[in-house]
Formats: structure tokens, sequence, C-alpha cells
């Protein structure tokens, strides 16, 4: 059955000018070879040295996605120590090191040559992953799969120009990176059109070639949301019925993590995204791999995702819309008690025990790594629902304030209580491992982190109110080790910028792209308003400069 499938931007079979590209000589080296024709991957990169076979993963990569499309072939063996070893020797924050030659290759020779890819193998695992092991599956795309499929090799050709031209915006890569771009255009399309009559290989190969493509989309053009590809991908997951339950499981989740991000971008108009993503049901006894993008707990990003929505849709109410009328107000109640939902199911999730997480074979990003970004979503859904509705803080049924404090007391602790919260993030973040792949992931709580990070000092707490102070979900929270003097939370609060910025540039080193430094400057001129005495948040300023991208 042939549903035909459409999707605005799948139908351009445009070619950009090749007038102005000049050809290149490039010296062969182990790691690029000129090869003859790109239009057959599989026969050029078997005319390498054998430098993918011994990098290739292990025959239980994908053991959470399984298929003919994603597992390894039975041909590729175990890799060596020292072809680990190789693997791990491109670096991720700079990646000239080791690829000198890589880095000079033309336009021409970057269309022609399979191992541009191949050198880059590594960095794309950890760009488009939180973690680069044996057993993830995007390592087996990058390492292996893409072989086998000219749509995944166009794919990574792509991905790794636009990783080059990330870092450099007068590449002269980029005419030859917009030609890849089309190039998977123009091949979705042709598989599109018969997308659910074909075989699950390339089910799967397109599925993540649209996931993976339509979520950067914003690396590519700041304003690009990817709304026409999550469209698709949305659609052939709920409707593929060839998929299996553990690969729909798969992009389930890489569907949760992008409409997390579309939640604080998509402006109200915008009903492709209203609804979340559905995830099917599994046993909570059940031994889980982590996921590429939402580790071990989508139900965190999913939450957090529904919070973006409801604060982002009433700073809008409130800034450009008239809050008196019947109707807005009606909103408002909505509002109120959409918040308090979310509250109960925040505190009340539960986080998968470490014994039951199989470890993904990543020397860098370990199970507790794993385990602290999970947590750190979590509190940064309350921590951005509290800053909205701080009625909440205030509840008799989770204010656990002294009997003897007052209500003037408790009042003045609201703000403190969401800078605690703030300090927790941090602190959950700083136990994670510097290298650990889940920094790709961290961006967007930083910014959540940044809002509260004000030197007004108003916010000094007496220090009879010290105990009062709620750790909202860690017993000894890391803001409670501060002085609580105005001097003293002020200190706090500067390093506490200081450890944004700094985890700002780690991310920067691995994800070059305009749209972290974005974040940045978001962060940065929030600050700016702040100190210069402004009641202003982050989430005001998106709106009121109509920044729509996805902040990954």
């Amino acid at each position: 059955m042939n549903r035909g499938i459409l999707c605005p931007g799948y139908q351009r079979p445009l070619r950009w000018s090749q007038k102005y590209e000049k050809s290149a000589q490039v010296t062969s080296s182990p790691c690029v070879l000129a090869t003859p024709n790109t239009s057959t991957p599989v026969s050029q990169c078997l005319s390498s040295s054998g430098h993918l076979e011994q990098l290739a993963p292990s025959r239980t990569a994908y053991a959470f996605l399984e298929g003919n499309g994603f597992e390894t072939s039975k041909e590729l063996e175990q890799p060596s120590g020292a072809a680990e070893q190789a693997a791990e020797t491109v670096p991720l924050a700079c990646p000239s090191v080791n690829l000198r030659t890589a880095e000079r290759l033309s336009p021409l020779a970057f269309r022609e040559s399979v191992h541009f890819v191949q050198c880059y193998s590594g960095v794309l695992a950890r760009v488009l992953s939180i973690y680069d092991g044996l057993s993830s599956p995007i390592r087996a795309a990058a390492l292996s799969t893409w072989r086998r499929s000219s749509l995944l090799f166009s794919a990574f050709k792509f991905f790794v120009g636009l990783y080059r031209v990330g870092s450099d915006s007068n590449s002269p890569l980029r005419l030859a990176v917009d030609e890849a771009r089309l190039e998977i255009l123009n091949q979705l399309s042709a598989n599109l059109s018969s997308v659910t009559n074909q075989v699950p290989a390339q089910n799967l190969d397109v599925l993540l070639v649209i996931n993976m493509f339509g979520l950067s989309s914003s690396w590519y053009d700041l304003s690009d949301l990817g709304l026409e590809h999550y469209t698709v991908a949305a659609t052939v997951v709920r409707e593929g019925h060839v998929i299996t339950p553990r690969n729909r499981r798969f992009f389930e989740e890489f569907l949760v993590y992008w409409w997390m991000m579309l939640s604080f971008a998509c402006g109200p108009d915008s009903c492709r995204t209203s609804k979340p993503p559905t995830l099917s049901h599994r046993s909570s006894t059940e031994p889980r791999m982590p996921h590429p993008l939402t580790g071990v707990s989508p139900e965190s990003q999913l939450l957090l995702g529904m919070v973006a929505r409801l604060v982002l849709s009433q700073r809008r109410m409130v800034l450009e819309q008239d809050t008196t009328t019947a109707d807005a107000v009606q909103r408002s109640l909505a509002n109120v008690e959409m918040a308090r939902h979310l509250e109960h199911e925040l505190l009340s999730l539960q986080l998968p025990p470490a014994d039951l997480i199989l470890d993904p074979g990543d020397p860098h990003t370990s199970v507790l790594d794993l385990l602290n970004i999970a947590r750190a979503y979590r509190e940064g859904g309350l921590l951005l629902l509290y800053h909205a509705h701080s009625d909440l803080l205030t509840d008799q049924t989770h204010c656990s304030a002294p009997l003897h404090a007052t209500n003037s007391a408790v009042n003045a602790l609201e703000p403190r209580r969401c800078l605690s919260l703030a300090f927790d993030i941090l602190h959950l973040l700083g136990q994670i491992s510097p290298t650990s792949g889940t920094r790709t992931i961290e961006a967007i709580l930083l910014v959540i982190v940044s809002g509260e990070l004000s030197l007004k000092a108003d916010f000094a707490l007496a220090p009879t109110d010290h105990a009062t102070v709620i750790a909202i979900s860690e017993p000894h929270s890391h803001a409670t080790h501060h002085d609580n003097s105005e001097a003293g939370i002020r200190q706090a609060v500067l390093q506490a910028r200081a450890d944004v910025i700094a985890r700002f540039d780690r991310i920067q080193a691995i994800l070059p792209f305009k749209t972290i430094r974005r974040m940045v400057s978001l962060v940065f001129e929030t600050w700016r308003l702040m100190d210069s005495g402004f009641d202003v948040s982050w989430v005001d300023l998106l709106i009121r400069n109509k920044w729509e991208f996805l902040m990954i």
C-alpha cells in the first residue's frame, strides 16, 4: 500500500551551481584518500585500508534497536583494543589535531571522498549522541551502516561538512554543504513516496535520517525548526506497521527529545507540535539501554517540554494579549491547574535504579552521568515551573517551613528557593565528567539556571531564615553550603555564572554551532538586564526578540 507521505521541503529537486568551485589537488594520506565516485559508498569503503572494519561496533550494538537496517552485519568483528584507541584519537574539542590533511580538503574532495566521513566518524558519534560506546546506534551507523545505504552516507557527509562550517562561517565548504543538503532532500523525497512498502531496513534508514536531519535543522539555518521533518517522522512512527516494538520505542524517544526542544521554540500557532509524542509501555523492572538523546529518562524530558510549553504560552499571553478579558482569566486558571499537575508529576517521577541500566560502553560517559543528567532535567522542569508559578512554593501542601516562620519570611524565600534549586542543578552537572557526552544535551539546562542568577541585593536572607531554606530534591543542597549574607550570596551567584559560562565553553567545543552562540548571547543579555534592575526573564527575551530556534 502506497501512502505517499508528503512533506514540504522534500519536493525541491534543485541543484546549486558549481561554476564558482575550483578543483584542488589533495595529497593522499591514511586518513583521506581520493576516490572516483560516491554513488556506491559500499565499494568505496571496501577499498580503504580496513580501518573501518577495525572500528566497527560489536554485534551487541543496537541491542535495543533491532532489525536488518540497524543490526551490525555478521562479518563485522569485535574491535581490538588498538582499534578502539585509534577511534578515540579523533579529538573532540579541536578536530584539526591528527586531521590536518582533512582540514585542507577542498569542496570537490569533500564530495568525492568517503574517507572524509571516516575521519570524522568519532566526532559524528559524539555530536549526535550523548554517548559513544560500542552499543551506540549512532556510532554503528557512523562507522558501518552507512556503507550499505547511500542515504545514510549522504546524511553523514552533510553532518561532517556542517560540523566544519559550524566553526567557520566563511568556510569554502559552505556550497558543498548546501549541495549535500539538497541531495538528502531529494533522496528523502524518493524514499518517502513508498516508505511503507519498503523493507524494514530501508524504513529504519529513512527514519534515522529524518530524525537526525530534522533535529539539526537549526545548525544549518538558525530559523529552521525542522517542523516538516518532525511531522513526517511522527507520521511514519505512528503508521509504520513494519516497525518492531523495540525500534518504535527508540524513535518515540527520539521524538520526545525533539518535541521538548520544539516546545521552547514554537509559537502558539504551531498545531503540529501541540500534542506530545506517546511512549510505548516499558516494564519498570526491565533492563534498559540508554537512548542516545533521552538517556535513561525520556519522561523527565517529556515533562520539561510540557512545562516549557505552558510557561511560554503564559508569557506570550501576558506580553502580547489583554489579560483582563474573561477568556484570558479562564486560561490563566487552567494554566494554574496544569502547573500543579506538572509539579506533581515531576516530584513523583522515579528514575530507574542504576543496576537496571546497561552500561553503554563509553569510557567518558558513565551510568552515573546518565542518572545525574536525568535528575538535572527533572529539577530543571521544577525550576522553570516555579519561576513562572511562584505561588506553588507557598502552597501548604508543598511548603514544609517551620511553624514559627512568619508568612513574610516564607514569601521572602520564594526567589531563594529558586536560586537554591539552580545551585542544585549546577551541583548535579558538576558531578558529571567534564568529557561526558551528556554535555551535548545540557545547554537548555544552563539557560534555565542562568535565569535565577541575579545580583539584586534584595535576594539576601536574614540569618534567622536560614532554617527555612528548603532543598527541593536533594538532602544536601549545594546552595546551603554558602554564606547567606548579601555578600556571600553575591559571591555564590558570581561563581555560578562562571560555572555556566565554563560549561557553555565545553559544549561549544563539541557543538560548534550558532545555536550555542545564540544561547550564550541570550544568557548574557538576561544577566545584563537583571543587573540593571529590570525584572526580566530569558523567556521574555525569547518572545520579544522572536528568537525561535532549537536550543541544541
